[in-house]
């Protein structure tokens, strides 16, 4: 078994920096219309921070191959923190833009070096479980954040960003004082695009899927149930923790599911069986049934980041899996754009908001058909 205390340190680093998350994500529009802009600009300096992680994957990864993730980790726990602490003080627009490009090159190396660090320590039968409780640490913190974020703006403006930089630097203490069994990094000289290869089409594909349905359902979910279905603002908060409850509850037990029986038939099922149960909400006619079937949404979506991350560690070798996992957070960030145009313009364009449905269920089937199409591609290495 690999070592579980460098394992706790990796969570509880990871938990404290996604609870800083929880607690300024929802503030920053907030202040921003404080400031005078409008819905617009707002979306634009949001996606801001999605392009620089996109972006940044790539080097991030090739530094993460060179370097080793311990370093990288911490580099960016400190530069998301300091990014996030500016908010608390700038007022210009285009700072806003800097600052949050900043924030998004952060996130991408806490991202893709603990990732890497998880895959880089775990063993061959532990690879899933161990990336389940790095996506529970995830869920946790992040679900926490938002009311405790609320309290503390109450208080003063400034106190919940200045407490994301504290958690932050905190997290990056432990990680620097805590995992010491860390992989180093890599001497040879491979090109990061070098780990491209149909072998993990897969994987990869599994990170721009589930980016896609993170942001179009985050961005549009809401809007289609106030004003397709009339819920009331309890009824669409108790959906979103549904969503979230399933999330958090099914992460462990799916992980230990695919170490015993597979990640490929894992993966694989839990795709089958979104198909299914975004075609029930699609006929869902009260928001009501939203509840249930949130729960099993939560549950199987989340799944596929980190079913997918588990099958790029069983695939690729440990001295490039900072440049897979980068790979991983680049289509993660494609789908992530591209989620809600793509869903708004369906909706718009067929005049139907089912459209917001329709399109995820359409393309985890096609995703289900790439699984079973390459499921001998993605054996693991020898």
């Amino acid at each position: 078994m690999s070592d579980s205390k460098g394992f706790s340190a990796i969570y509880l680093s990871v938990g404290l920096s996604y609870l800083g998350v929880g607690l300024v994500a929802p503030l920053i529009p907030i202040l921003l219309g404080e400031y005078g802009q409008n819905s617009f600009l707002v979306g634009l300096i949001g996606s801001t921070m999605f392009a620089a992680f996109t972006v940044a994957s790539f080097p991030v990864g090739a530094a993460t191959d060179r370097f080793g993730p311990k370093p990288v980790l911490i580099a960016g726990l400190i530069v998301y923190g300091v990014s996030i602490l500016l908010f608390a003080f700038i007022h210009l627009t285009s700072l806003f833009f800097i600052v949050r490009a900043v924030e998004g090159i952060g996130a991408s190396a806490i991202s893709v070096a603990t990732e890497t660090m998880i895959s880089r320590l775990s063993e061959r039968g532990e690879r899933a479980r161990r990336m389940s409780y790095y996506a529970l640490a995830v869920g946790i913190g992040w679900a926490t954040g938002p009311e405790t974020g609320a309290l503390l703006f109450g208080i003063r403006r400034e106190v919940p960003f200045v407490a994301c930089c504290a958690l932050s630097v905190i997290a990056a203490l432990l990680a620097g004082f805590m995992i010491r069994k860390a992989p180093p990094g890599s001497t040879h000289g491979e090109a990061v695009f070098s780990v491209l290869s149909p072998r993990i089409i897969v994987p990869i594909s599994a990170g721009a899927v589930y980016g896609y349905l993170m942001s179009s359902l985050v961005t549009l979910f809401p809007l289609y149930l106030k004003r397709d279905l009339n819920a009331s603002e309890t009824g669409m908060a108790g959906i979103i923790t549904a969503v979230i409850v399933g999330t958090i509850v099914s992460q462990v037990p799916i992980g230990r599911a695919a170490d015993r029986f597979g990640k490929r038939k894992t993966l694989l099922v839990c795709t089958v069986l979104l198909v299914g149960v975004f075609a029930v909400m699609s006929i869902h006619s009260d928001w009501r049934w939203f509840i249930a079937s949130g729960v099993l949404a939560g549950a199987l979506a989340g799944s596929l980041y980190p079913l997918a991350l588990a099958l790029i560690g069983q695939i690729v070798r440990k001295e490039r899996l900072g440049a897979a996992t980068s790979t991983f957070s680049l289509a993660f960030g494609i789908g992530s754009l591209i989620g809600p145009s793509a869903s708004g313009l369906a909706m718009t364009h067929f005049d139907n908001p089912k459209w917001l449905l329709y399109l995820p269920s359409l393309l985890c089937l096609v995703f289900a058909i790439t699984i079973i199409t390459l499921y001998r591609r993605t054996v693991a290495r020898t």
